[in-house]
């Protein structure tokens, strides 16, 4: 009964984010409740945590939307534009390589897909758009980190370092020495760190201020992606993610 009533503070909650609109951008409470039936006392409570999380806030005796719901809006935006500009480049890349091409950006202590293309024969790891992994099992999370302050890795240090497939980095000194080694680099190979007999390489994708925002990668079985085509894969995925950053902005001087 108590998740049932979360489940529905949840979603009366967002029922009245909903209510603002270009054309009808401030709301009182009584007027919220009329228009989505709910008694003024529930609105009202509803509305205070709104307003505490920063969603709504009070705009003479009515509300409008708050600062987090700008926030989300940005964010949003980026991804549709990194999405945007991303996905020829992605196709073209999986032409080259023969292998299935990732765009994933950085969230909290994991890495979401932002789109893929797959190759005639994909590895089946259940990867899709919007999927989470682990950003320091997977190559394109670590190029994420490498580009991330400090205080980033230590706080995704902290929640601990998964253990996903066998060469996975659990030992933080560890970690460090390879996230400096991939920003000497210019991108990151993952060898069985994600899952067992599976390859991955990624590069970083900026933004038009030169910020390492998304991480450009190739995914495939170590039987087809074996070392001694490492520099080829390494060379097509870097200009892949310079082909993206030039199309968000990025002048490399």
């Amino acid at each position: 009964m108590e998740f049932q009533s979360i489940l529905k503070s949840v979603s009366n909650g967002l029922n009245i984010l909903h209510l603002f609109t270009n054309e009808k951008p401030t709301w009182g409470v009584t007027e919220m409740a009329n228009a989505l039936s709910l008694n003024k006392s529930t609105v009202s409570r509803l509305v205070k945590e709104l307003v505490l999380e920063g969603f709504l806030e009070k705009n003479g005796s009515k509300y409008q939307l708050g600062i987090s719901v700008l926030c989300l809006s940005g964010v949003v935006t980026s991804h549709l534009e990194i999405y945007r500009e991303a996905k020829l480049t992605l196709h073209s890349l999986v032409n080259k390589v023969e292998e299935t091409a990732h765009i994933a950006v950085l969230e909290d202590a994991s890495i979401t897909y932002l789109h893929k293309v797959e190759c005639n024969q994909p590895v089946q790891l259940l990867s899709y758009i919007g999927k989470n992994n682990p950003a320091t099992c997977t190559s394109s999370g670590k190029v994420l980190l490498a580009y991330q302050p400090d205080w980033v890795v230590t706080s995704v240090v902290k929640n601990g370092l998964p253990k996903c497939g066998p060469n996975s980095i659990t030992d933080q000194n560890q970690l460090m020495k390879d996230l400096e080694i991939i920003r000497q680099n210019g991108y990151s190979i993952c060898i069985n760190e994600l899952h067992d007999e599976v390859v991955s390489i990624a590069a970083p994708v900026r933004d038009y201020s030169g910020d390492v925002i998304a991480a450009v990668s190739i995914v495939g079985p170590s039987h087809r992606m074996n070392e001694p085509l490492f520099p080829y894969y390494v060379k097509e995925v870097v200009k892949a993610g310079k082909d993206i950053s030039e199309k968000l902005g990025y002048i490399d001087l």
